[in-house]
């Protein structure tokens, strides 16, 4: 099954917390099928000593499908993340990542420290705050900024199941691994 939000529009795919877990990668990669771009928030390969093991957790066999992935991948650094998985994946683990798309103002966190990332999303006007970090998948608008948590591809914490975010010219939808929408949200 392939997930295309709102019919016809380009899209990007935002996930976080895979936590070297191969398995949770491989099940979801199709969903975004036809994306522009993969936003990741962070806790790429490493699972942390607070966070059980994931299923499937093959750091190596994960960083070597992220290396062949086809389309532009942007990695934020999260509190699980090292240097030495920048020199793995070949690519800079950055705090954060502030891009326009389609007339909008988007900025990406881990979010270990999310008043201080609510802080500087409302402050530089931004459209889109994207975090992970909780693993609790959320959507949450604040005066023209909206606030959104993919979940965690792996380990999910809270009521939902895994999941991932779908953002559009016309919205976001934030999905299980099954492709169900588990939240939506308009631009304006």
């Amino acid at each position: 099954m392939t997930c295309r939000p709102h019919r016809d529009h380009p899209f990007f795919a935002v996930l976080s917390d895979t936590h070297g877990s191969v398995g949770a990668w491989t099940k979801a990669r199709p969903l975004w099928s036809g994306a522009e771009a993969i936003l990741h928030c962070g806790d790429v390969l490493y699972h942390g000593p607070r966070n059980p093991l994931p299923s499937a957790h093959d750091p190596a066999s994960l960083a070597s499908l992220l290396l062949q992935e086809s389309l532009p991948l942007f990695l934020v650094r999260g509190n699980c993340d090292a240097d030495v998985d920048a020199l793995v994946l070949q690519r800079p683990l950055c705090s954060r990542v502030a891009f326009w798309w389609r007339g909008r103002t988007i900025l990406a966190a881990h979010g270990e420290d999310f008043t201080t990332f609510r802080e500087e999303a409302l402050r530089m006007g931004a459209h889109l705050a994207l975090s992970g970090h909780t693993h609790v998948a959320s959507l949450v608008r604040e005066g023209s900024t909206w606030f959104l948590n993919p979940g965690s591809l792996s380990l999910p914490k809270g009521k939902d199941p895994a999941s991932f975010a779908l953002i559009s010219e016309a919205g976001m939808e934030i999905r299980t691994l099954d492709g169900e929408i588990l939240s939506r949200g308009g631009w304006d």
